[in-house]
């Protein structure tokens, strides 16, 4: 299933790296499989969404652009295909260590 995520175009908050600059929004593309356990890590990220933990106002580890809107620690497959190396499945650990990375950031079952 793919899952798409929007952060709207705003103005960075105190605990941004630069407060009450305006920085641009961002539209990105996630897959999760369509499977009771990727609909579980659906609902987790979805609270976490609600959180406002799964973007953050940073640097750009692709392009070191500072000030743009970036993940926040908690990975997603932005293809689906390609392996690990390209962010893609198949990648047989990923529904385990996402769910470590949302309880990381409190978001657990």
């Amino acid at each position: 299933m793919t899952i798409v995520l929007r952060k709207y175009r705003s103005i960075s908050q105190k605990y941004h790296p630069h407060p009450d600059k305006p920085y641009k929004g961002a539209e990105r593309f996630a897959y999760l499989p369509d499977n009771d356990e990727g609909r579980h890590i659906l609902s987790l990220l979805k609270r976490a969404f609600d959180r406002r933990l799964i973007f953050t106002i940073g640097e750009s580890r692709t392009t070191g652009k500072e000030g743009v809107v970036t993940w926040n620690d908690i990975h997603h497959k932005t293809r689906p295909i390609g392996g690990p190396e390209k962010f893609g499945y198949p990648d047989p650990t990923y529904l385990i260590r996402v769910k470590e990375e949302l309880a990381a950031k409190g978001v657990t079952d």
